[in-house]
């Protein structure tokens, strides 16, 4: 039996802060964003950032099944937040937002998402394939 410290840190441990970081970092981005449209998209963002405080949890905590979920919420965000840049989505936004993906109506806010989402899905993809979990995945399996 190898004699190995469980609390050391690995690079898989630094792989899922920096994903719970990068979803920290697009709620920060979604805060200092949050356009003032309409109470429907106003309403579309909070729960975007109550669900990204989930998803840091997720990856601090290293729970693998959940992984698959997180990546595709993150690709569902990048695509209405490209998408919302062409033509309006219903219940979002009224009218296209045209500045929005030019990064000049949010500036920082817009681009801190996008480069989270991107971190996200690149990395979150990456994760899938090499971390094996924390053993809460196991103590969730039995129960």
């Amino acid at each position: 039996m190898k004699n190995e410290n469980k609390g050391a840190y690995s690079l898989i441990k630094f792989l899922r802060f920096s994903l719970a970081f990068a979803a920290l970092l697009n709620i920060a981005a979604h805060l200092y964003a949050v356009p003032a449209a309409t109470p429907i998209a106003t309403m579309y963002l909070d729960s975007e950032v109550a669900l990204y405080i989930f998803v840091a949890m997720i990856y601090t905590f290293g729970l693998r099944m959940w992984y698959w979920p997180a990546l595709l919420y993150s690709v569902l965000n990048i695509s209405l937040f490209f998408i919302s840049g062409i033509t309006a989505v219903p219940g979002v936004t009224p009218q296209p937002l045209v500045g929005h993906i030019e990064f000049l109506q949010y500036s920082f806010g817009r681009a801190g998402s996008v480069i989270a989402w991107l971190y996200l899905i690149i990395v979150g993809y990456i994760a899938i394939k090499y971390d094996k979990g924390s053993k809460i995945n196991d103590l969730l399996k039995e129960s």
